[in-house]
This record gives structure tokens, sequence and C-alpha cells, in this order.
């Protein structure tokens, strides 16, 4: 009996989330080595930026009464946020370091799910009821900037 070999590819965006996720940091963050099968498992070696190379943004959120905050938060991996008054979670997709450009998706809670808010990238809107009415808070990033350091 004859043996058949065949060789397939498949996309990594899956295992990098994987990984991304046992690691603890952003998935666009990971360089991944290397990948090896060892005892039934896949051995994934990657590298990821130091806490010293983690982008950061600067978050500028417009309330419905046209109040502006800022938050400021390093993107080192999905950051759950009180916007107002509401669970936001921001995360890194795309960081271009050439360019200082930063791009995230963000979800919103509705009860227990996370739905994904349209026009993610660097400025969305997220719906909220207030008073019986919808109203929207708009939200916008800046790329890339510097963190005040400790010390």
């Amino acid at each position: 009996m004859g043996t058949i070999r065949k060789s397939v590819r498949l996309p990594i965006s899956d295992l990098r989330q994987q990984v991304a996720d046992a690691v603890g940091v952003a998935p666009s963050l990971l360089e991944i080595q290397d990948i090896r099968i060892e005892d039934g498992s896949l051995e994934v070696d990657v590298s990821h930026p130091d806490g010293s190379d983690v982008p950061a943004i600067e978050l500028f959120v417009t309330d419905p009464s046209g109040k502006t905050e800022s938050y400021v938060t390093e993107l080192d991996g999905a950051k759950t946020l009180l916007i107002a008054g509401e669970d936001v979670r921001v995360e890194l997709v795309d960081y271009n370091r050439d360019r200082n450009e930063v791009f995230v998706s963000a979800k919103h809670r509705q009860g227990q799910e996370w739905v994904t808010v349209l026009g993610c990238g660097e400025q969305w809107v997220i719906e909220v009821e207030r008073g019986g009415e919808t109203a929207h808070v708009q939200c916008r990033i800046e790329s890339a900037i510097e963190t005040p350091q400790e010390g």
C-alpha cells in the first residue's frame, strides 16, 4: 500500500491570534519566527516589541453634550476603556512605524456581547442610549504618540 503526501497552505491569522492571546500582546505586534511540531502540538517562536517600542494613542472622545475628553493608552493588547459610561474595547490592528500611523479595531459591549463598531481605524462613532433616546459618542485617535516616561 502506498502513501499519498500533500502540502496545504493555511492562513496564519488564526494562529497569530491564538499566540497573541497566549502571550498577551496585540496580534499585529507579533512576528512569528519559527513553527515546529513538538509532542503533538505546534510550538511557535515569536518576537514582539518590549515596552519601550509599543505604540500608544491619545483617544479623543466627544460625548453627546459636546464635551471632549482625552485618554492616553499603550496598545500592547486589547484595552477595555470606559467611554461616556460605555465599555469599549480598543485593539491594535496595524502599526506603521515609518509613517507613525496606528489603526485600531473598536468593539462596544452590548449586553453580554462585544459588537464591532463600524468606522474603526482612526475614528468611529458609538451609539448610546440617553434618556430613552439614541445619541452618538464620537471617537478619534491621534496615532503613535510619545508616552511620558516614568522616572
